[in-house]
């Protein structure tokens, strides 16, 4: 067997120990518990690859970990730079939490691929907001796409966090609306998703005007 059947093999026992069968939620959206993303679309969209750029990455992201635990889901995060540490993460989370550490980006892909494919999770993150520029140019356009269209055949959101704006898939983009200062990073995380505000671009805005979308992803 080669060494990369072997690793898919060991992934996939790996989910059936995490994630033992449960009943799945109805499709539609994740509640973040963040007012301005859910007053727009009710949450994260399920079946539906949603891209949050720019800074307030980790503080999304743990916004998101605190959603699992409210929801009492199951989530997979795929870290294509091996930046997460889960001394950050709330302990509830990490039981509902499944990390995939990934060598670069492409590898990433491929996981989260897998992981789509495992009818247990709730939220599939990918975080590739410190991979090198080099290696997200490196991945083609067409990837997105499909796991956009695998994505739409599972319940599950998918949220890929990137530097700026590079996803033509994302069915919809946030972005961090407020600034951040060194005086931020002394403060509780909680304490700042209590005063940050997000802006949340829709697909469908995108299609009605389709220069909106553009905007978006030049000023982000």
């Amino acid at each position: 067997m080669l060494a990369s059947d072997t690793r898919l093999t060991a992934l996939r026992q790996t989910l059936a120990e995490k994630f033992p069968a449960t009943k799945q939620k109805p499709g539609g959206v994740l509640r973040t518990g963040l007012a301005d993303v859910d007053a727009a679309e009710g949450g994260l969209r399920r079946a539906a690859l949603s891209e949050f750029s720019g800074p307030g990455g980790a503080l999304f992201l743990h916004a998101m970990l605190g959603a699992v635990c409210r929801e009492r889901c199951f989530a997979a995060l795929v870290d294509a730079a091996r930046t997460f540490e889960p001394s950050d993460c709330p302990s509830a989370a990490l039981a509902r939490l499944l990390v995939v550490l990934c060598a670069d980006a492409m590898q990433a892909v491929k996981s989260a691929d897998l992981l789509l494919r495992d009818g247990n999770l709730s939220l599939v993150i990918l975080d590739f907001q410190s991979v090198p520029p080099r290696q997200l140019q490196g991945i083609p356009a067409n990837t997105w796409h499909r796991l956009q269209r695998l994505a739409e055949q599972t319940t599950a959101a998918v949220l890929v966090l990137t530097p700026s704006p590079m996803i033509e898939a994302a069915q919809v983009r946030i972005t961090g609306a407020s600034r951040w200062t060194l005086a931020a990073q002394r403060r509780w995380r909680h304490e700042l998703l209590g005063g940050t505000a997000w802006r949340v671009f829709p697909r469908r805005t995108a299609q009605r005007n389709p220069s909106a979308w553009e905007s978006e992803r030049a000023t982000a």
